[in-house]
């Protein structure tokens, strides 16, 4: 039997990288399947395809005893008379090999290497859309919305689809069909279909690289993100630092007329976010963290366990405070510390 396949195998190889060898001993594997169901035989029959012309050959194996009183099992056992027909020095204790002529292989054979190489491309596809995006993860990206499913939405990033449920999103978000969103990408999962995507919209680490992708001063290393505190779609904190005394964190994160950070506002659905800079000092971390109400006095009255109370004017305290407690929790989760705040009464 002979498949003309090899010229075909070598030109899969140099155009979509399959290996020749690989795909030959899956055919091997693949053509003793078929051989067992056609002709309910396996286990001592042994099929090769020649790597340089294609040919499939069949052999069935043979272990050799000495007499034919010997044989037990007649599919597999041969007296020495018979095995040195087909093999003139064969030893009693040798497992030989007969060559078998089944003309009506042929077409089996063909179907199953066809099958094969189906197969061995639809692999390539599945990991090649796998290593094409594995290193997105920790990235942002630009996802399409399809459609809405019962807790989310499916969405495409890129040639990838996957989802996004409505815990990953920002609390009131709602998309039409054709949306394009950002998302940061949580990992890169092999799947039956090839690669699968975790995304999200409510992490921290979501708004991080919105801000190194808004701000080239992060991007390139002048200053840095410190520490990030977030309620998603109401309040965000970011303590900024400086390598760079020329260089004023705040300003460079809210850009020239606020447009770097208004541009982060309108993707975060109009989530505050509060830009301060970050310090060593953990009464002037804390007087920045409480921004933007204005702080007279803070006093630390137990370091160790990371207490403190703030004095702010009366007309202050609600915004120090924030809408349901959200300013001076988020201040607290950034710094660490406990806040009590306290109106200075006159």
């Amino acid at each position: 039997m002979n498949i003309n396949l090899i010229e075909a195998l070598e030109q899969l190889e140099e155009e979509k990288g399959i290996k020749k060898n690989e795909v030959i001993e899956a055919l091997e594997r693949a053509l003793q399947v078929s051989y067992k169901k056609a002709f309910k035989e396996e286990e001592h029959v042994e099929i090769t395809v020649d790597k340089l012309t294609g040919e499939i050959s069949i052999f069935r194996q043979y272990l050799v005893v000495e007499k034919p009183e010997e044989v037990e099992d007649e599919n597999y056992q041969i007296d020495i008379k018979t095995a040195r027909r087909i093999k003139h020095n064969a030893k009693i204790g040798e497992e030989i090999s007969q060559k078998i002529n089944v003309k009506k292989f042929n077409r089996i054979a063909a179907q199953t290497a066809k099958q094969v190489l189906i197969q061995k491309l639809r692999e390539l596809e599945k990991d090649s859309l796998y290593n094409q995006y594995k290193d997105m993860v920790d990235c942002l990206a630009s996802a399409e919305i399809m459609r809405p499913i019962s807790n989310g939405y499916e969405i495409r990033v890129g040639k990838v689809e996957t989802v996004i449920t409505n815990d990953r999103l920002i609390p009131g978000e709602s998309f039409e069909n054709g949306k394009m969103i950002k998302v940061y990408i949580e990992a890169v999962e092999k799947s039956p279909r090839g690669a699968y995507m975790r995304v999200n919209r409510t992490s921290r680490e979501f708004l991080k690289v919105l801000l190194y992708n808004e701000v080239p001063e992060l991007a390139n290393g002048v200053m840095e993100i410190v520490a990030i505190s977030r309620e998603p779609g109401v309040r965000s904190k970011v303590a900024l630092r400086s390598l760079n005394h020329q260089v004023d964190p705040v300003g460079a994160c809210i850009g020239e007329n606020g447009i770097r950070i208004s541009n982060i506002v309108n993707e975060l659905n109009g989530e505050k976010v509060d830009a301060f800079e970050w310090s060593e000092d953990i009464e002037i971390l804390i007087r920045n963290s409480l921004a933007p109400a204005e702080v007279i006095e803070v006093e630390i009255l137990d370091e160790e366990n990371h207490i403190s109370r703030i004095w702010v004017p009366p007309t202050q305290l609600s915004l120090a405070i924030g809408k349901g407690g959200q300013n001076a929790r988020l201040a607290a989760r950034l710094t660490g510390w406990k806040i009590d705040i306290k109106p200075i009464l006159e």
